[in-house]
């Protein structure tokens, strides 16, 4: 494993070497343990005050799921263990007075989705402390779910949210296979063990059933939506609950939020509604993540070719490689 690890990171350096040609450049390699511990990082401090007070600051990027985020040269991080590790490390710090939850997703999977969602009642529940949600570019669907269990969301006038609503998407190759001569049987307990495969059609007995499980997941999303403070009128819930997205500006006339704002705003918001008026801005980070500011603070959920860092993350896709219940705008 050492080895074959070893082999990959030179290859990336040798790649680096070509790809960033001549001038004042560094080249660094880094080693770090795979167990490297959560550690608090002033983002931003106050320029008023000299105080001992603190808001962390959560991100959610990209793809909501149970699995690691892996790259060319890491075994990546789960966000969903990433997420309960942070509200850990916030409910040992008692000079932590709120928390700004960022998210940029398109949503994700039903139970990861669910999972975090809880961690966070939870979590508020035996704290006390104040959650505010930041929305950026998007937040639909398992995202605005996860929205749902701060005490206060604000967006920015041009964030995607809304898509409250659940899809399967499925496949079938039959008509390829046949073309091609090819035959599959499986051999099955039960009439409906092999539904959604891609390798027989879909019966109409499996539609039925796909969709009454649709249905029900989808009651838990408007439940959980409706539970969550809101201003929305009655007559609006069935066009706010048909999967639609709608922009932060909209979000906050029909009620889906509570304002159109900033970071900013959300971090006066939290000092707010913590009773205090004065905090350090801080993130929980890893080995080397370093934050110049809370806008430098996102992640960047495309893959991409930086350095030494080598990233091209596909595990984010791999929901959509088989048949599985999302709460996930998939427009993007």
């Amino acid at each position: 494993m050492f080895v074959k690890s070893f082999a990959l990171s030179f290859l990336a350096v040798a790649l680096t070497a070509l790809l960033g040609g001549c001038g004042n450049r560094i080249l660094r390699l880094d080693f770090v343990p795979v167990d490297e511990p959560l550690s608090a990082q002033t983002v931003e401090k106050d320029p008023t005050s000299f105080t001992n007070n603190k808001i962390a600051m959560i991100d959610v990027s990209g793809m909501i799921a149970n699995v690691k985020a892996k790259s060319l040269l890491s075994d990546g991080r789960n966000k969903v263990s990433d997420f309960r590790e942070t509200l850990n490390a916030i409910e040992r710090d008692p000079s932590i007075k709120a928390v700004v939850l960022r998210i940029n997703s398109p949503g994700g999977t039903i139970t990861a989705t669910e999972m975090m969602y809880r961690d966070l009642q939870e979590f508020k529940k035996r704290t006390g402390k104040p959650v505010v949600t930041c929305m950026l570019d998007l937040c639909a669907s398992g995202g605005y779910y996860l929205s749902c269990a701060s005490d206060y969301r604000i967006a920015y006038p041009s964030t995607i949210t809304g898509s409250i609503g659940v899809i399967i998407q499925t496949l079938n190759f039959t008509g390829t296979l046949t073309k091609l001569g090819i035959s599959a049987k499986a051999f099955t307990s039960g009439p409906h063990k092999d539904m959604l495969s891609p390798l027989r059609p879909l019966s109409d007995d499996d539609s039925t059933l796909a969709q009454s499980l649709v249905t029900q997941f989808y009651g838990q999303f408007v439940q959980a939506v409706k539970a969550a403070p809101n201003r929305v009128k009655e007559a609006d819930w069935p066009m706010l609950t048909d999967g639609r997205v709608v922009t932060g500006q909209d979000a906050a006339r029909l009620g889906l939020i509570d304002q159109t704002g900033t970071i900013n705003d959300a971090f006066a918001k939290a000092r707010e509604l913590a009773h205090i008026d004065h905090a350090n801005i801080i993130q929980y980070t890893r080995h080397d993540e370093h934050k110049g500011s809370v806008y430098a603070a996102s992640d960047t959920p495309t893959p991409q070719v930086n350095m030494i860092n080598v990233n091209a993350d596909l595990s984010e896709l791999t929901p959509l490689t088989h048949p599985q219940f999302l709460y996930l705008w998939t427009g993007q």
